[in-house]
């Protein structure tokens, strides 16, 4: 075979796995929206601007831009809004992208918090501790007004990985003991990350490695809600 014939025959290869990629990719994509419209979810533009307020108020970054994309509500009470959120670095092109779900919690006044979670399946141990270093560490990606926090004994080689609060706080003091018990379970539906503000939570997915499953984090936030 020739040199020429080799280097068609790699790019024909590339191209159908780059074609298969983005089909895969929308065939997950329109799987995902038939659910999330089956358990209620309906289209809710007219609020699009106050949930991009709202998202930039609990992320609290000024280096970054955050966009809403199919902003989603669902039928019942308390208000649950689905959708995908960009995240734009200001002065750069490429955007970040995260599925995620925003309800309304009742906690303690004392703060805002982030916490990462993984799945269960990935065993505490050295790889775990790596990412929740990577996780908090001084990155511009982080809340201009929260830092690392030390993990409670009891809740060391969990499915907590790491958790970011406001200087000098316990974890107990921004959020109660029921719903870190839910939150531990989220990492399984693929919500690894859940943010806390005001009134406000939010958990997002943290790639697409791990697929979000929002009719299971809905089953697991219900009695929080």
């Amino acid at each position: 075979m020739s040199t020429f014939l080799l280097f068609v025959l790699v790019g024909v290869v590339a191209v159908g796995l780059l074609l298969w990629r983005l089909a895969t990719a929308r065939g997950r994509s329109l799987t995902q929206r038939a659910a999330i419209e089956q358990l209620g979810f309906r289209a809710c533009l007219d609020q699009k601007a106050w949930l991009e307020e709202t998202v930039t108020r609990i992320e609290n970054n000024r280096g970054f831009r955050y966009e809403v994309r199919d902003p989603k509500r669902w039928s019942g009470e308390p208000p649950i809004y689905c959708y995908i959120k960009m995240r734009h670095r200001y002065g750069h092109e490429d955007a970040v992208a995260e599925e995620e779900i925003l309800f309304p919690l009742k906690r303690p006044p004392a703060g805002a918090l982030v916490l990462m979670v993984k799945p269960t399946s990935l065993a505490p141990g050295l790889a775990t501790r790596v990412l929740g270093a990577i996780a908090t560490g001084p990155w511009d990606s982080q809340p201009d007004d929260l830092q690392r926090l030390d993990l409670p004994r009891d809740l060391r080689n969990t499915n907590l990985v790491a958790a970011l609060g406001p200087s000098g706080a316990s974890l107990y003091d921004l959020v109660d003991a029921d719903t870190i018990s839910v939150v531990l379970g989220l990492g399984d539906a693929g919500g690894m990350l859940v943010r806390f503000r005001d009134s406000w939570c939010s958990v997002a997915s943290a790639g697409s490695q791990i697929p979000f499953r929002v009719a299971e984090v809905l089953a697991r936030i219900r009695s929080i809600l």
